[in-house]
């Protein structure tokens, strides 16, 4: 019995202009969905409106040193990371490494592994690109990253302040040693 009957093909590709408007709408609804029930409706609102606009979300996706990398089934969009090198990363304190600056994934794939995927695919991308580790931010209250994070071999390293509206959340910057 073939074990992948009933499982659709999902790939991996690197985003282009022509998934930018499905991406931009997927980036938002997953942002909202993971974190819209922890946090004010006000501070939601100001981080959207600063940092998935459209034309913020135009401006990030146009950066020379940063990509955006997409999960496809069945030609939707189920998944997405964002990485940055160099000027484009979020700290400047960790040279010669790739950032993982965001990953989500649909909620009715949650736990089927794809996010072990797009981390094995910003493995190869920062070999591929000669880089010494790969590091992210995850709120420090979202245990569950937290857990998934260690599992694929991320260890905590530092602190670092993560801006939604008006509060200032810690976030716990995990680095991956390649």
């Amino acid at each position: 019995m073939n074990k992948n009957a009933g499982k659709e093909k999902m790939e991996i590709i690197k985003a282009t202009t022509s998934h930018l408007e499905e991406l931009h709408q997927f980036a938002r609804e997953n942002f909202m969905l993971t974190y819209a029930h922890l946090n004010t409706e006000e501070n939601m609102r100001d981080y959207l409106q600063e940092s998935f606009s459209k034309e913020a979300f135009e401006r990030e996706f146009d950066h020379p040193e940063s990509e955006f990398h997409i999960v496809i089934e069945n030609s939707e969009i189920v998944g997405y990371f964002k990485i940055n090198m160099n000027s484009a990363q979020t700290e400047d304190t960790y040279p010669n490494s790739l950032e993982i600056e965001r990953i989500y994934v649909t909620s009715r794939l949650k736990g089927q592994g794809v996010g072990r995927q797009m981390i094995k695919r910003s493995k190869q991308i920062a070999l591929e690109k000669n880089l010494d580790f790969i590091w992210l931010g995850v709120w420090e209250q979202n245990p569950k990253a937290i857990a998934f994070y260690e599992k694929m071999g991320f260890q905590p390293i530092d602190k670092h302040v993560f801006q939604l509206g008006k509060d200032a959340q810690t976030d716990l910057i995990m680095k991956l040693t390649i």
